[in-house]
């Protein structure tokens, strides 16, 4: 059922980005549906298109930042989260995140 509902969205997402293609708010809810779906490299396609659209884009800077986590890359995280701070101070989510990143870059630099 939630399945489904993702594709739906998709589907919704797409046609909106195909009749309205500088839409940035279009383009990040499809790479937010692409991201509940495990898409992540297709997430990130569509966050770039958003940045692009929006640079300030704290919600687009924030999926990128959760896009680079789930595929490891938590420099890339970092940044991103640090980046959504810098529009929006007051994200408590990113926040966290950037303090659980650095524990987590810090405890990969330590050696055992």
């Amino acid at each position: 059922m939630l399945f489904r509902s993702l594709h739906e969205a998709l589907i919704t997402f797409s046609r909106l980005i195909e009749m309205q293609p500088k839409f940035a708010e279009a383009w990040n809810k499809r790479a937010t549906v692409y991201y509940a779906l495990h898409d992540y490299d297709a997430s990130a396609r569509d966050i770039a298109e958003t940045l692009k659209l929006e640079p300030r884009h704290f919600g687009a800077l924030s999926g990128l930042g959760l896009v680079n986590i789930a595929l490891g890359r938590y420099q890339a995280a970092l940044t991103a989260f640090e980046m959504a701070v810098a529009h929006h101070p007051n994200l408590r989510g990113a926040r966290e995140n950037i303090k659980n990143l650095k524990e987590e870059l810090r405890e990969r630099e330590t050696p055992i």
